[in-house]
C-alpha cells in the first residue's frame, strides 16, 4: 500500500464515528471524539483536514469552518511527523486568531458560534493570515503526505 492509500484508509477510519449533528451542537462531541482517537488516527485526521482546508482556502477557511478548534492539537501533530516549520506557521496563525489570551474552551466556543468578533470582522487579521498562507505553501520540503505516510508506515502500519 502506498502512502496516499494508507493515509486515505487511516483517514476514513478516523472519521467513521463522527456524527453530522455534532457539527451544529453546542456540546463539544466532535472535539472530544477527535482528541480521544488513537494517536495515529488523530494525527491523520488533523493533518488531512489542515492540508485540505489551507490548500483550498487558506488559514481563514481552516478557522472559519471550525477546524481551528483543533489547532493546538494540530501543531502537536505536525511536530509528531517532523513538520516543524509548518507547525510554527500554524502556531503563528493560531496566535493571530486567538488574540488576547482566552481559555481554550472559550476560544473554541466563540470560533464555532462565530462570536469571535476580531476573526470575523478584522480585515488586518485576514491579511495577516493570508501572509501565513504563503509561508505555509513555501515550506515545500515538508510534504505532509510524504511525512504522514512515512510516520504511519513506521509506527502504525500492520
Amino acid at each position: 500500500m502506498d502512502n496516499q492509500q494508507l493515509i486515505e484508509k487511516t483517514y476514513l477510519e478516523s472519521t467513521s464515528g463522527i456524527k453530522e449533528e455534532w457539527f451544529a451542537s453546542e456540546v463539544p462531541h466532535w472535539y472530544s471524539y477527535v482528541i480521544n482517537l488513537p494517536t495515529h488516527l488523530k494525527v491523520t485526521y488533523l493533518l488531512v483536514i489542515l492540508e485540505n482546508q489551507v490548500l483550498n482556502g487558506g488559514f481563514h477557511q481552516y478557522f472559519a469552518n471550525g477546524y481551528g478548534q483543533f489547532s493546538k492539537e494540530t501543531v502537536s501533530a505536525l511536530i509528531e511527523i517532523g513538520a516543524f516549520k509548518k507547525s510554527n506557521v500554524l502556531d503563528k496563525a493560531l496566535n493571530i486568531v486567538q488574540g488576547e489570551i482566552i481559555v481554550d474552551e472559550e476560544f473554541r466556543s466563540e470560533l464555532l458560534n462565530r462570536t469571535l468578533k476580531r476573526f470575523f470582522d478584522d480585515d488586518d487579521l485576514y491579511d495577516s493570515l493570508e501572509k501565513l498562507d504563503d509561508n505555509y505553501y513555501d515550506v515545500e520540503e515538508e510534504d505532509i503526505s510524504k511525512l504522514l505516510g512515512e510516520y504511519l508506515n513506521k509506527h502504525f502500519s500492520k
